[in-house]
């Protein structure tokens, strides 16, 4: 009896690979227009809950609409991802954005607008683990926070750029024109995805074993001890980013300060313009030093800066405070490339989408959480627990013993 011979599939990524024809540069493209698309919410979030007559317990509602969205698709996404490949997924995660973006420049009402940012989340969901595991499965190993940032300078660029365009025409012509704007972009991605970016994955992504050594590596199994501490450092950052970045930051901003849209978009956008700077030379720290070693500096810089953001006054006090939250995202892509070196299985669509439903945990409880926590106990009591989430994540990640067979009997910051 003979072993039936599957057929090629162009749409599986092989680990390690980086043939010729790899459409890595519009890809970058892509996802900054998918994220500029996706970056006009957290600016005119005052704005909205204005119009609609939201209260901070309904606006984190809105953030947990779009984190359980992402939540419930993470998984299926990666299973996705392995049997149809790439093309179809990626298609299906742009229609979502765009149909939820276009949602969200009529909504009238607090079901209206959950509805739309739940599209938006599963659209978000699915492109995200495309994009992960695509950029760690190909190219170097040695390489992965230096690629993850250079791709993460595209997300950030996209969201900067959002962020302060539509914090401007939301303050000029009102919010649903930015919404409008941003399907604009989204439709312009999906557009560019269509004729630059899936033809050039279908070429590129070899079907699997053509690029494969005959005999790949036994890889050692890892100890609880070694993953999860990155699994609590990827949900410490899907809080700071969900719950800090998107929620705290612009109600402290609107609400505590009175800032307008025009002037929150613009302080986001500065932060995000460090992070910008920051994030290359971040990711080339990581890979020669060691990525534990930088990501804890990063996670401390975070907790720095939420701390610090309901004892600001004025605008230069709290555009500080904002870029030192935004600032620890430069460590962002350090969690999945430490589970690529450390899962026995490497980082395949099923691990890509474990990795994406824990960030995602963390987008659906922190937004709610924080509405009801400033509505209920102010903006100093919400820091706190917010850096507590951190701290535990340096703390895990600094003396949390690891037993596995890559153990040497130091901590994880040596690693």
């Amino acid at each position: 009896m003979t072993r039936a011979v599957a057929e090629p599939d162009p749409g599986r990524i092989v680990e390690g690979a980086e043939p010729r024809g790899d459409p890595l540069g519009w890809f970058l493209v892509l996802y900054f227009l998918l994220n500029f698309g996706q970056g006009v919410f957290p600016p005119v979030l005052p704005q909205v809950m204005d119009s609609l007559g939201l209260s901070f317990s309904s606006a984190g509602l809105l953030g947990m609409a779009f984190g359980l969205a992402r939540f419930v698709v993470d998984l299926p996404a990666g299973i996705l991802i392995e049997r149809l490949g790439v093309v179809k997924v990626l298609h299906a995660a742009v229609g979502f954005l765009l149909l939820g973006t276009g949602l969200s420049a009529w909504a009238a009402s607090l079901p209206a607008m959950l509805l739309a940012r739940g599209l938006v989340g599963i659209g978000s969901g699915m492109s995200i683990v495309v994009s992960i595991l695509y950029l760690m499965r190909r190219g170097s190993p040695g390489q992965r926070s230096r690629r993850g940032n250079v791709y993460e300078i595209a997300v950030i660029g996209g969201t900067a750029a959002s962020a302060a365009l539509g914090g401007a025409i939301a303050a000029r012509l009102g919010w649903r024109w930015s919404f409008a704007m941003a399907g604009l972009v989204i439709t312009l991605g999906w557009l560019i995805a269509t004729i630059r970016v899936l033809p050039g994955v279908r070429e590129a992504l070899q079907p699997e074993g053509s690029l494969a050594p005959p005999h790949p590596q036994q890889r050692p199994l890892a100890s609880w001890g070694m993953i999860l501490p990155v699994y609590l450092a990827t949900f410490s950052l899907a809080v700071g980013w969900a719950g800090g970045i998107s929620t705290f930051l612009p109600l402290y901003g609107g609400r505590g300060l009175g800032l307008t849209p025009e002037i929150l978009g613009r302080t986001m956008a500065i932060a995000y313009g460090i992070e910008v700077c920051l994030l290359v030379p971040i990711g080339w720290l990581s890979d020669v030093l060691g990525r534990v070693r930088v990501m804890v500096p990063g996670l401390l810089v975070m907790l720095a800066g939420i701390l610090v953001v309901p004892n600001t006054q004025n605008v230069p006090t709290y555009t500080l405070a904002c870029s030192l939250v935004v600032t620890g995202m430069t460590v962002w892509m350090n969690p999945p490339a430490l589970l690529a070196e450390r899962l026995p299985n490497g980082f395949r669509g099923k691990a890509a989408g474990l990795y994406r439903f824990v960030a995602d945990l963390g987008y659906i409880l922190s937004p709610l959480a924080i509405g009801w926590s400033i509505e209920f106990g102010g903006f100093r009591s919400t820091a706190l627990w917010l850096a507590g989430i951190t701290l535990a994540a340096v703390l895990s990640n600094c003396w949390w013993p690891s037993h596995g067979p890559m153990a040497s009997g130091t901590s994880q910051c040596r690693q």
